[in-house]
């Protein structure tokens, strides 16, 4: 059963304001993955060591039972390629799924 820790899904990147909907020409989108995970935090430092500014938020969920972490990055879709570059080499053994478009309110909070 997947468990969400508050404390291991804030991070410390800022968040730019949102343009009106449908305005923004590189809008965010949300890119989920799957990856082995024995330990949260070094997996969050993993993440922002790799992807640093591009990372925009995201939110983790662990199954310390698999030793899995799911986790749901919030990138803009012009780094969506390269993001998914550095993270594979990164985390070579980890498993994307759907991306998809999000709204300023879906956003989850960095602070």
């Amino acid at each position: 059963m997947l468990q969400k820790c508050p404390s291991t899904s804030l991070h410390r990147v800022q968040v730019l304001p949102f343009p009106e909907v449908g305005t923004d020409p590189n809008p965010l989108v949300e890119l989920p993955l799957v990856a082995s995970c024995a330990n949260a935090h070094n997996l969050r430092i993993t993440l922002h060591a790799v992807l640093g500014s591009q990372l925009r938020g995201y939110g983790l969920a662990l199954d310390p039972v698999r030793q899995l972490a799911t986790v749901t990055l919030h990138v803009h879709l012009g780094d969506v390629e390269q993001t998914m570059h550095c993270l594979m080499a990164a985390l070579p053994a980890a498993q994307f799924g759907r991306i998809a478009k999000i709204s300023g309110n879906e956003v989850r909070p960095c602070h």
